[in-house]
């Protein structure tokens, strides 16, 4: 039995173990989930914004114009092409440093209370919601992963809140999936302003050169874990320091991507 395979069955087995003596509520309803639910009621899950929704597969945005529905399953089944949704025109134009990217809804309610709650109310609990209704999206994609990587948080940043929200999500997937958590493969090389704090087009440049990628990187094929994408520049940026250190493919995968 591989390590994988393992972690995935020793999860399942304490899932069933707590259903049964300690009941587990959605982070969102309330209701009480069963032994195939993690964190977020199907329902719920269901009924997050965007989640049949089209999107680029390059950059994880839905096309103007985009119907809901007009893809079943969309991004929860999706991944490099499953959907059949194709390459928008500006990933075809100048494509992302990554090959893939998985959004488990659109940033809007509920799931941004959830992600504050998380990032600024310390409800650590809801990394490992969120993160388990993520897995899925990267076991269905196929994506050949050899570990998952956190966007790191500057020291300062760290030391405020007491712990990285990416870092948290990232460790619920992997204990999902039985995935490697690499963190020390990149670090935040200076302290920047939040991008939530600048306009689109001072971002980018606010992060040239904030990440540095470990030489360990090399030749590994990862995902970067975030808790919300907007511009996309913050994991270009990270996307852009593994590829400086020869790091395979790149996938990118988070709860949430602003439409």
């Amino acid at each position: 039995m591989d390590r994988r395979h393992f972690a995935r069955l020793a999860s399942s087995t304490w899932r069933s173990f707590a259903d049964r003596w300690l009941p587990r509520g959605c982070a969102l309803c309330d209701a009480t989930l069963g032994s195939n639910e993690d964190g977020l009621c199907s329902p719920c899950v269901d009924a997050l914004p965007g989640r049949s929704t089209p999107r680029c597969p390059r950059c994880g945005l839905a096309p103007r114009g985009a119907i809901p529905g007009a893809i079943p399953g969309a991004i929860s089944d999706a991944a490099a092409g499953q959907t059949g949704a194709p390459q928008c025109a500006a990933c075809r134009h100048a494509p992302p440093p990554f090959e893939l990217t998985l959004v488990l809804a659109d940033y809007a309610a509920p799931i941004d209370r959830l992600v504050h709650a998380l990032k600024f109310g310390g409800e650590l609990a809801l990394a490992g919601a969120l993160g388990a209704r993520m897995a899925p999206l990267l076991e269905a994609s196929g994506w050949p992963a050899d570990a998952l990587v956190p966007v790191p948080l500057g020291a300062e940043r760290i030391a405020t809140r007491g712990f990285n929200q990416s870092m948290a999500i990232a460790q619920g997937i992997g204990r999902r999936l039985g995935l490697p958590v690499r963190g020390g493969l990149l670090a935040r090389t200076r302290e920047t302003p939040a991008q939530s704090t600048l306009a689109l087009a001072e971002r980018r440049g606010n992060l040239t050169d904030a990440f540095r990628a470990s030489p360990a990187a090399a030749g590994l094929r990862l995902v970067l874990v975030d808790d919300v994408m907007t511009s996309g520049s913050t994991l270009e940026a990270a996307a852009a320091a593994l590829g400086t250190a020869a790091a395979g493919p790149l996938a990118a995968l988070v709860a949430a991507r602003t439409p």
